[in-house]
């Protein structure tokens, strides 16, 4: 993966202090309101300024995290790894036939987990 220039980290910076932001503002509605759907957007704002904060993180490491090979921990990874994979597969199925945006906010969660699992398991393959 090819480096960040300094613009780039910059912009990112930027991003990840407006994510914050965001995240600040939807709570405090959230808290006043007390509507379920609110949480579900702030843990996808905490989820992407996740997402920016390890790019920033890993930049110095040219993007790649660096593998502690552990055989226990990359099977149980896996394992979840199927799991998840296995739950957003029959969630799918069931979405065709039963509309859920509740659902479908679940499924986009489980489609984040499954590529984060397979991230754990390549991390300690």
């Amino acid at each position: 993966m090819a480096q960040l220039k300094q613009g780039q980290k910059n912009q990112l910076r930027a991003l990840q202090a407006e994510l914050k932001r965001l995240q600040n503002q939807l709570q405090a509605i959230h808290r006043k309101s007390g509507y379920e759907d609110l949480a579900h957007g702030m843990l996808a704002l905490e989820i992407a300024e996740h997402t920016v904060e390890e790019t920033l993180e890993h930049t110095g490491l040219g993007g790649e995290i660096q593998h502690k090979r552990n055989l226990k921990a990359y099977r149980q990874a896996k394992q979840w790894h199927k799991i998840v994979k296995r739950l957003k597969n029959q969630g799918d199925k069931f979405l065709k036939t039963h509309r859920s945006e509740d659902l479908e906010t679940a499924l986009k969660a489980l489609e984040i987990a499954e590529g984060s699992l397979e991230e754990v398991a390549e991390h300690y393959e």
